[in-house]
């Protein structure tokens, strides 16, 4: 079963100020709950940049691997995700709004060999329920 979730939120400052925190790798764990670190194999933000996160789905805990696909900043950042807990795409979107900037954060693809056992039917909830949660810590960081 696909998976396609997204989350949303206005955030009261410039698109760049907003990717500089999101798009940054080694401050994902900062706002990410199920991230508590990262290892950058490829420094720069160019296709093909790829990042080994280490975390906790679930009560699981497990490493997976980003690999950029997109990226124009300060408004796009497009991840591939091949062995991890949703094995598909990651995409951030920041654009321009009256009060700021909207950001939106999408997931889409299959659960992984580590939800395997997790009917897919339960997922999209505590997922969306944990990236709006995520843009809240993003949210508090770059306003703050």
């Amino acid at each position: 079963m696909s998976i396609d979730v997204a989350a949303e939120i206005e955030i009261a400052a410039d698109p760049a100020d907003i990717a500089a925190v999101m798009f940054d790798p080694a401050r994902t764990p900062e706002w990410m709950s199920a991230v508590t670190g990262v290892e950058i194999l490829d420094p720069a933000l160019v296709r093909g940049a790829r990042v080994t996160h280490r975390g906790s789905v679930l009560n699981r805990e497990f490493s997976w691997t980003t690999e950029v696909e997109t990226v124009h900043f300060p408004h796009v950042l497009s991840l591939r995700i091949a062995d991890g807990p949703l094995v598909g795409a990651t995409r951030f979107d920041i654009q321009r709004s009256g009060g700021g900037s909207r950001v939106r954060i999408r997931n889409v693809g299959e659960p992984g060999p580590a939800l395997a056992m997790v009917p897919a039917a339960m997922i999209p909830g505590p997922l969306r329920a944990a990236m709006s949660a995520d843009l809240e810590r993003l949210k508090a960081i770059v306003e703050g």
